[in-house]
């Protein structure tokens, strides 16, 4: 699916949930949507960056979920800690993600088992920490700025707005991005023509859980509290937000404007699911055609080179 036509899919969506029920358009219901997006599109610009050089990040349920429950239970409702403690956590993830780089990219483990494992480490932790039991809230600062609006349009998107700015030059006009590209078209290639591959391999999965952590803690502030299972939506939701944007799923091709366009689809297509009274099970599903849709494409690509 090309940017253009995932648009042009979030616009049929609306049509076709405002012709069942004339409120699914209204001002206030699409400003929802456009909110619950930008955690899709926050966690997967790092997606995006992975799955650019054939990769993927499968660590990100457990860096929101630790990072929501350690932002909670450090602030534990004193906006004072909340910045020190962003800063604490985003550090702590930034770790977690030079780890998966450098085994993804100098140990040569496969993305895959590299990042599950990771994963699997960090929901350990937190679990072990936690005893399996939160009972915080958020700072009243984070709360109030998740929640606030500056000329009528939610900060969440405003923030949301400068990470779509920074991804899409990112990727378009800087070496960074051109580097990326070429890693994930050829890697062979991207090592002949100088660019230092290992070291760019990482940078995606920095990026990734870094984004998962400042969607943990504004997760934690949009819905009053953390839980142990927030982060587990945003792993399909963020893989697929890439494919359905257009994105190949072994890499080489694919951008971060359209991964916006398929975390606005996937919302809108959840909104809809709702109205026509079908269970999240149904997500899930689409969830999962997406992805073998896209592997399967890329797939028949790949073979026909």
């Amino acid at each position: 699916m090309s940017v253009l036509t995932a648009y042009v899919v979030v616009v049929g969506l609306v049509v076709a949930g405002t012709l069942y029920t004339p409120g699914f358009s209204g001002i206030g219901q699409l400003r929802t949507y456009a909110v619950q997006a930008s955690f899709i599109g926050l966690v997967g610009l790092g997606q995006t960056l992975c799955i650019l050089t054939g990769g993927i990040d499968l660590s990100v349920p457990a860096v929101i979920t630790g990072s929501a429950v350690m932002t909670s239970i450090l602030c534990h409702g004193d906006s004072a800690r909340l910045a020190p403690v962003i800063v604490l956590v985003v550090c702590l993830a930034a770790v977690a993600g030079v780890v998966n780089g450098i085994g993804v990219a100098y140990a040569n483990v496969p993305p895959i088992i590299m990042t599950l494992g990771m994963g699997g480490v960090v929901q350990g932790l937190m679990l072990v920490y936690t005893k399996g039991g939160i009972s915080s809230f958020p700072p009243p600062a984070l709360a109030r700025f998740v929640v606030g609006r500056t000329l009528g349009v939610p900060h969440l998107l405003w923030f949301w707005a400068a990470i779509i700015a920074t991804g899409a030059v990112l990727l378009a006009v800087t070496p960074f991005g051109r580097r990326l590209y070429a890693i994930g078209a050829n890697r062979e290639a991207a090592l002949i023509a100088g660019v230092d591959v290992r070291r760019m391999l990482v940078a995606p999965y920095v990026v990734s859980a870094v984004g998962a952590a400042v969607t943990g803690v504004l997760l934690m502030g949009y819905n009053g509290q953390a839980y142990l299972t927030m982060g587990d939506p945003y792993l399909f939701a963020s893989a697929a937000a890439v494919a359905v944007g257009g994105a190949s799923i072994l890499g080489g091709s694919g951008n971060y404007v359209g991964t916006v366009a398929g975390a606005l689809v996937l919302t809108v297509l959840s909104a809809l699911l709702i109205v026509f009274s079908l269970g999240a099970g149904w997500l899930l599903i689409t969830y999962g055609a997406v992805l073998l849709t896209a592997a399967l494409l890329a797939s028949v690509r790949v073979q026909r080179r």
